[in-house]
């Protein structure tokens, strides 16, 4: 049963994504720029959890803690904040179908090579002809779904 809860969560972000991009790129037409439409998305996030953290029985760690870990872990906001950009230049040219399948393939090419070597302590789930064939059929469908 948990598991169809992170299934679900999994859909549910995923059909979030185009309205994100088509969000933000609109942001940037009616602002006039598209980094501060990204300032003004992350910053409307950095809310979010702000207010979470503060009515939460959340305990932000301490400096000698946010010290000792990897700095690696600490990209996630450069990470996401290069997927907003791209979305937000992107999805006006190409559209939002065209830019969510190039998102879902550089996805799944990544996590098949992620996942088979265990990176940053992923369970290993070798890469088999399974695997390979269904991303050969992800990456078939996001061919036609760019090129036509």
């Amino acid at each position: 049963m948990q598991y169809l809860i992170y299934i679900a969560m999994g859909i549910g972000a995923g059909l979030m994504v185009p309205f994100q991009a088509i969000i933000n790129s609109k942001l940037s037409s009616e602002i006039g720029h598209p980094i501060v439409a990204g300032f003004i998305s992350f910053t409307g996030g950095f809310l979010v959890f702000l207010t979470l953290m503060i009515v939460g029985p959340v305990q932000f760690p301490n400096i000698k803690q946010l010290a000792d870990i990897n700095p690696l872990l600490l990209c996630g906001g450069f990470i996401g904040s290069c997927f907003v950009y791209g979305a937000i230049i992107a999805v006006p040219k190409i559209g939002s179908t065209a830019w969510v399948s190039l998102i879902i393939a550089g996805q799944l090419a990544i996590s098949l090579i992620l996942d088979h070597y265990g990176i940053l302590g992923l369970p290993i789930k070798p890469i088999n002809l399974y695997r390979v064939i269904g991303g050969l059929l992800l990456f078939s469908g996001t061919f036609l779904i760019v090129k036509f």
